[in-house]
């Protein structure tokens, strides 16, 4: 036995140990609005935090504390204050920021509150439908994901494929399949005034908060539709199908690209995005595909296998997005060439 990985290994052990209980604790400075009231304030005690948040103060200084040994915050020592500097703020503040993280605070913890099921559904099979999943959970997601769209979407992701801005700028039909609280479909409406825009969601919270977020936006180009996946209508052939991080989720991901590759136009293109890993875990030994990995039976294999459905995982990578495609009759798959260290992006054609 090497003593030195088993050393290791239990300093990694506690370094998982405290970053749950970071995460726990920026789930309440987020909720509770304390990140909120730190941004460009300048230095504080923390009586003076939690007089602005109506807090009590020997609990915030205790977060505070946590916060400092976190890096989170900044701390001087001399003056008893805390302050959050331009770059925390533009991370745990600024919902607009393309690095803004609040989303996954309102994801990870209230996710870890399902492992009882998560227990239950390791003994009998089975997991949790998305519905019951929590709303913590939904809207955390949107969170997390918004800061892709209103960055990226258009002007990279899209933009990617070559002619198709052009394409949309002119007018085409667009599906946006598993498109959730309809933020992306927004995006594109707004970029794209003369298209008609699609989202098509199972879950039928998301797909109210989709209508509201068009509405509010005084979008007429956006519809949804509350429906599965592969009941995506095709009696109009789409120039444009997007999924972003959702297919591996799917009760039914086969059928969906199929559906997907019936319903697009004969010279339209299908985008498809993934979380950017392999498909095999050994070469995932990285924070990022760490993540992606322990998430897996905690939510995206779960709700699909709560319907008996393929609970394909999280990651399933480009190889297994190409057998798909393959399965599915798509002959062209091309991985673009994006940058994004959380997502892979995918154009298939017919």
């Amino acid at each position: 036995m090497n003593p030195k990985k088993v050393e290791e290994l239990a300093f990694r052990v506690v370094g998982d140990m405290g970053g749950t209980f970071t995460m726990a604790l920026a789930y309440i400075g987020d909720r509770l609005g304390l990140f909120k009231a730190m941004a460009g304030k300048g230095p504080l005690r923390s009586a003076n935090l939690a007089a602005q948040t109506q807090l009590n103060e020997r609990y915030v200084r205790e977060w505070l504390r946590a916060m400092v040994a976190a890096e989170y915050i900044e701390y001087d020592v001399t003056t008893d204050m805390y302050w959050m500097s331009k770059e925390q703020a533009y991370v745990l503040v600024n919902e607009d920021s393309p690095m803004f993280t609040g989303g996954i605070f309102q994801l990870a913890t209230p996710t870890v509150w399902n492992v009882p099921r998560i227990l239950d559904a390791f003994k009998k099979g089975g997991g949790i439908p998305y519905s019951e999943i929590g709303e913590d959970v939904c809207c955390g997601i949107e969170r997390m994901f918004r800061p892709g769209y209103v960055n990226f979407l258009v002007k990279d992701w899209l933009g990617a494929i070559q002619g198709l801005n052009a394409k949309l700028e002119g007018g085409a039909r667009i599906a946006d399949v598993g498109c959730g609280a309809g933020l992306s479909s927004v995006t594109m409406g707004k970029a794209f005034p003369k298209s008609k825009i699609t989202g098509i969601d199972f879950h039928g919270p998301s797909i109210e908060r989709a209508r509201k977020h068009a509405s509010e936006a005084g979008l007429k180009n956006v519809t949804f539709l509350q429906a599965p996946a592969h009941e995506l209508p095709s009696d109009e052939p789409y120039d444009l199908i997007c999924s972003f991080d959702c297919i591996h989720d799917m009760v039914d991901p086969r059928t969906t690209v199929r559906t997907i590759h019936k319903a697009l136009a004969q010279d339209g293109v299908y985008l498809w995005s993934e979380p950017n890993a392999s498909d095999n875990a050994y070469e995932n030994k990285n924070p990022i595909g760490k993540a992606f990995h322990a998430i897996s039976p905690l939510h995206c294999m779960t709700v699909s296998l709560a319907f008996n459905g393929a609970g394909l995982g999280t990651v399933i990578g480009e190889k297994g997005a190409r057998a798909l495609a393959k399965e599915a009759g798509f002959t062209h798959f091309e991985k673009l060439p994006i940058q994004n260290p959380f997502n892979q992006f995918f154009a298939l054609r017919k």
